[in-house]
């Protein structure tokens, strides 16, 4: 377990929609397809998690700004039939956190399980997970913000940086 992690911010967004594509099919330019009609739309991408292929086809989870989620929505299920995926869900009552630091997870053996504990433990579900580097990024329910906000910071030392 860590006992000093390289952690100092963590990053709240509250200003985004979470959809995902279901069963896009699992072949090269699929998911350019779907970022190249979004952009043609002028809609900002703030985050994006691909799980691994599965039978032929993968789920593509992206975040837009709260402002484009009609749009996106509009554009997403254009996407459904040109592709010949299952179908789109979306949520807007979600919320993006990203705890920073240098090397985040590189540097710390064991920061991943703990992290994920302090969450598990108040049985705060996390939506979707991105990690670089310097940063581990979280979607979770929006009701559920506060109270994980506060468990991460008094675990882990954190200041919060709160972006909309």
């Amino acid at each position: 377990m860590p006992t000093n992690p390289p952690l100092n911010v963590l990053r709240i967004h509250r200003t985004e929609s979470m959809l995902t594509l279901i069963g896009v099919p699992d072949v090269p330019g699929s998911g350019a397809e779907i970022f190249r009609a979004l952009a043609t739309r002028s809609i900002p991408i703030t985050g994006i998690v691909q799980n691994a292929p599965d039978a032929g086809s993968a789920s593509i989870t992206f975040t837009v700004p709260k402002t484009h989620l009609a749009e996106a929505l509009e554009e997403t299920r254009n996407m459904v039939e040109k592709l010949g995926a299952i179908g789109v869900m979306n949520d807007e009552y979600i919320a993006r956190f990203s705890v920073l630091g240098e090397e985040v997870l590189e540097n710390t053996v064991g920061l991943a399980g703990e992290f994920f504990s302090v969450l598990a433990e108040e049985r705060i579900n996390i939506l979707a997970i991105n990690s670089t580097a310097d940063a581990l990024s979280c979607i979770i329910e929006d009701a559920n913000l506060d109270r994980a906000s506060k468990l991460l910071c008094d675990r882990f030392g954190l200041s919060v940086e709160k972006i909309g």
